[in-house]
């Protein structure tokens, strides 16, 4: 028999109500920055803000707006590329204000959760856990977990962190179980998914379901909800394949699958989340970081299959264990360096090698510094087989070092970004065309093959860079025209069959979104889609959460 859920009535509000903004004038005068992510997708409209600060303040928008026939746009810190937080009319629901770290409990296998409330950016959630600074957990009534612990225990306790790492660490946490978002050390921890325990997620009917990992499960294709008037709701479970890799593209789908996944990584289409409880991993004590050179692209490559234990010259060395794996092509070293000249004595991007045409960025955890003498050679013997060598890398363990090597890593997108700004100011329909596929560990070469045959001789300009170690490349074309820009996407989707041919995602982390409704279909098919539909259906009959994103609702 299929294990049934029941929705509770949404927690009440807590103090005064967030504030609300009608008027497209008072909108755009004051909240403009509220209307754009960092996709750039536009134009962008709404009639109304609502800064929620409860799950109550949260259900009353959704309502509101069901009465109406609109829509919701559901908001956190617009760190997104996809376009999944600019409204194109109705609500705009910001979750900036629900930013309340809740409290820790200690599991019964001695590991610790935290829970916490949507709007907390992670590097504001890192930081509170790196300090220890988390309350007792609050009693239901109050608005927390209801559970119990002391935080003495979590205090005594080792040190802990939360391993999920976007490149953008604003980021907020709801958003991040949303898009079950991912990053650089995913290649070691996993994705959002593997670490959310629980989460309290507010239906398009204003009802709140508290959705634990394990209890309710699908039985029979059905998952089924039962709402406060005693109605059940059925909800199919969709049956498509998923991609044995990394992968952010539509609803999760896998046999006896857990309710709970299938709202992470759904991008607010079917549920608003409003509180998450996610679990910490032991935190090392030392973090081993570097940045490696190699004098061919080829060199690099070969060095990654090493590093991970799949190439052709066997196991790594005894010492190796990374839990990141970044890397950077020949063309963006050398955007890097034109960019720095262009920039002058002010420009804060480190000198890089000249002979340098490729890099790889790796990470290892360490239980201690007396371990360092050992992982050290260890990574000298993988470097030194594939043409480089400790001394030609840029590294080391304390912070300083540290934020050199983070300051590289986000310099390369944000000055990508600043050339398309660049070009978007002559040609008003100009944006990034990038993708986000991954495939499986054996068709890393055949896909850096698709890549730059498909590039070869178009005369367009990119980047290559991301998470090597998931075989999860970011390509960036930079259309300098609107011609360039016709071809770069069509060039983009090409990539994505290519991709899901080789068994791999045409989404790694960045979701679907507004933008990328063709790619969804490259991976699921039509059939797909119509199930993912189906259970949008029957979660949100009207339509009021997202419309527009992953699938074009009006459409469907």
């Amino acid at each position: 028999m299929t294990r049934r859920i029941a929705t509770e009535p949404p927690r009440p509000a807590r103090g005064d109500r967030g504030p609300v903004v009608d008027s497209r004038e008072r909108i755009e005068e004051s909240y403009a920055s509220y209307l754009a992510d960092e996709s750039r997708y536009g134009p962008a409209s709404c009639e109304r803000i609502v800064f929620a600060r409860s799950e109550q303040e949260v259900a009353e928008a959704l309502l509101d707006a069901a009465r109406s026939g609109g829509e919701v746009t559901v908001s956190g810190a617009r760190t997104g590329i996809v376009g999944g937080a600019v409204p194109r009319r109705g609500t705009l629901l910001s979750l900036v204000e629900m930013n309340r770290v809740l409290g820790a409990r200690r599991l019964p296998d001695g590991r610790f959760s935290v829970c916490a409330e949507p709007g907390i950016p992670l590097a504001d959630l890192r930081a509170r856990i790196d300090r220890k600074d988390i309350p007792a957990l609050d009693d239901r009534a109050e608005g927390g977990a209801g559970r119990d612990d002391a935080p003495e225990a979590f205090v005594a306790a080792g040190a802990f962190f939360y391993p999920p790492d976007p490149t953008e660490d604003t980021a907020q946490l709801g958003a991040s179980v949303a898009t079950n978002a991912s990053g650089a050390r995913s290649f070691r921890y996993g994705a959002t998914r593997a670490h959310v325990l629980r989460a309290r997620v507010v239906l398009a009917c204003g009802e709140a379901l508290d959705v634990e990992r394990g209890a309710c499960c699908e039985e029979g294709g059905l998952f089924e909800i039962e709402r406060l008037d005693g109605t059940v709701v059925e909800v199919p479970a969709p049956r498509y394949r998923v991609p044995a890799t990394k992968n952010a593209a539509g609803y999760h789908s896998a046999p006896g699958m857990d309710l709970l996944d299938l709202f992470i990584g759904s991008e607010g289409t079917l549920g608003v989340v409003t509180e998450v409880e996610a679990l910490l991993s032991p935190r090392p004590a030392v973090v081993l970081s570097a940045l490696a050179f190699f004098g061919s692209d080829d060199d690099a490559v070969a060095f990654v299959r090493r590093a991970r234990g799949d190439g052709p010259g066997g196991p790594p060395p005894v010492g190796v264990a990374p839990m990141a794996l970044e890397y950077y092509d020949p063309r963006s070293l050398e955007f890097l360096r034109e960019r720095k000249r262009e920039q002058g004595a002010s420009s804060s991007i480190p000198e890089l090698p000249a002979d340098a045409a490729a890099a790889v960025q790796f990470e290892q955890g360490l239980d201690g510094e007396e371990e360092l003498p050992e992982v050290y050679e260890a990574w000298e013997t993988a470097l030194t087989a594939c043409g480089s060598s400790m001394e030609r890398t840029w590294g080391g363990m304390n912070e300083a070092d540290l934020a050199r090597l983070k300051a590289l890593r986000h310099s390369l997108p944000e000055e990508v970004n600043g050339a398309v700004a660049r070009a978007k100011a002559v040609y008003a329909e100009i944006h990034k065309v990038g993708t986000d596929l991954a495939v499986p560990a054996d068709a890393l070469e055949a896909m850096l093959t698709v890549y730059r045959e498909g590039l070869a001789g178009t005369g367009l300009r990119y980047v290559m860079f991301g998470h090597i170690g998931d075989s999860h490349l970011h390509l960036n074309i930079i259309p300098g025209t609107p011609e360039e820009l016709r071809r770069a996407k069509a060039l983009a989707l090409s990539f994505a069959e290519r991709a899901v041919a080789l068994g791999g995602s045409v989404s790694g982390e960045h979701g679907i979104g507004r933008l990328k409704h063709e790619f969804l279909r490259v991976q699921c098919g039509e059939d797909g889609v119509r199930q993912m539909v189906e259970v949008k259906r029957a979660l949100d009959p009207g339509g009021v959460l997202n419309r527009g994103v992953m699938f074009g609702w009006d459409a469907a």
